[in-house]
C-alpha cells in the first residue's frame, strides 16, 4: 500500500477529519485530500510533523515509508490504542498552550487568593469536567 493510502488509513483510524488534521498540521485542508488521494507528492518536512501530530510511533511510521506495514493480529486494540497516543499527544499540545495563556494565570491567581475550603470545591468540579 503506498504511504499517501497508510497515512489516510491512519487519519481515519484516528477518528479525526481532514479539516482537523490539516489544521494541526498546518495545512490546506484541500492539500491533506490531495496528498491522501496520492495527487499531490507529500512534502518531505512535513513528514516529521506528520508522524508528531498523528502520534505515530517511529517503527511504525518507518514501515509505512517502505511499506513494510505488517497486518495487525488484532486491528481493534491496534486503532485504539493509535487513538489513544493520538489523543494524549493532542492534549500536552493544548495543556502547553492553556498553561502559557495569561487567562489561566489570572485563573489560578484568583484560585489561589479563595478560601481554602471554596478552592477545593472548585478544583473538584473542574476535575469532573476534565474527565468527561
Amino acid at each position: 500500500m503506498p504511504f499517501n493510502e497508510h497515512i489516510r488509513e491512519y487519519r481515519e483510524q484516528l477518528d479525526i477529519t481532514q479539516i482537523e488534521a490539516a489544521d494541526r498540521l498546518g495545512i490546506d485542508h484541500s492539500a491533506l485530500s490531495k496528498y491522501e488521494l496520492g495527487k499531490l507528492e507529500i512534502p518531505i518536512q512535513l513528514l516529521p510533523k506528520l508522524r508528531s501530530v498523528y502520534a505515530i510511533p517511529r517503527d511504525m511510521f518507518m514501515d509505512m515509508l517502505e511499506d513494510t506495514r505488517q497486518k495487525s493480529s488484532n486491528p481493534g486494540l491496534e486503532a485504539r490504542e493509535n487513538k489513544s497516543r493520538y489523543i494524549t499527544a493532542f492534549q500536552n499540545v493544548l495543556k502547553l498552550e492553556l498553561y502559557d495563556s495569561k487567562e489561566f494565570r489570572n485563573l489560578l491567581s484568583r484560585l489561589n487568593s479563595l478560601e481554602k475550603k471554596d478552592a477545593e470545591s472548585l478544583l473538584q468540579k473542574i476535575k469532573k469536567i476534565d474527565d468527561i
